[in-house]
């Protein structure tokens, strides 16, 4: 991938975060609006905002009032990165098992670490992948998530969109240049979980591409693509 395309690749992803407001200017008007707090009362305020998208199992549970009573503790100086004592799973992290857009949302627009992980090393990344919630993986991937973290058994957000059939995160995860060769500690690959998932490389949409320090080109991609193509059909 050559240095014109990724000016193109960044300043897509640029305007996609202005038109979100998750550029950085939107992210820092919106945190000026926190109130600051003592560490004791953001810690029980973060609690609450815990406990209170526990409280919620399904999307449309997520009522308006639902949502203010979020900006509410949010903007009341509650610690969005609270985790509780049990995985050490946190708000972000919920929203994107639960597909809850809108509160994942307000904690991206309010500064929420995106590569925070709970006990297991599990990441909202890998969370969002695994579950199909398209729409927030593309959030978390604009905002620069690692792609490529690991949870405890060495699984990485691609692997986790395999092994639950989730062809769309797989799609995005692929484009976002996640690494193909990477082994767990099961010394599987990517091409070693079962699935039938395929390679969508040329259809994915131009906004969704982030940059990459480490970047690699269409054609080593594509190379890969064609030993696994190979592989599974020597395995047939």
């Amino acid at each position: 991938m050559n240095n014109a395309s990724l000016i193109l690749l960044e300043n897509a992803k640029s305007k996609k975060l202005e038109e979100y407001k998750l550029d950085e200017r939107s992210i820092s008007e919106f945190k000026d609006k926190i109130k600051e707090v003592d560490d004791e009362t953001k810690k029980n305020l973060g609690k609450e905002l815990f406990e209170l998208i526990s409280s919620k199992k399904k999307s449309s549970e997520v009522t308006d009032d639902f949502t203010n009573k979020v900006i509410e503790l949010i903007t009341n100086g509650a610690d969005i990165e609270y985790q509780d004592d049990k995985k050490g799973d946190f708000s972000l992290l919920l929203c994107a098992r639960k597909g809850f857009l809108e509160i994942a949302y307000l904690l991206l627009r309010a500064g929420a670490n995106v590569d925070q992980v709970n006990n297991y090393l599990t990441t909202s990344t890998m969370a969002a992948a695994r579950h199909g919630h398209k729409e927030l993986l593309e959030l978390l991937v604009l905002l620069g998530a690692d792609v490529n973290a690991k949870c405890f058994d060495g699984d990485n957000a691609l692997m986790s969109a395999k092994r639950h059939g989730q062809q769309e995160c797989f799609d995005i995860l692929i484009h976002a240049q996640s690494h193909l060769t990477h082994r767990n500690i099961a010394n599987q690959s990517i091409f070693d979980i079962p699935g039938d998932l395929s390679f969508n490389l040329s259809e994915m949409p131009i906004s969704i591409i982030p940059s990459s320090n480490n970047v690699v080109s269409f054609e080593d991609t594509q190379n890969l693509l064609d030993e696994a193509v190979k592989k599974m059909e020597r395995i047939k």
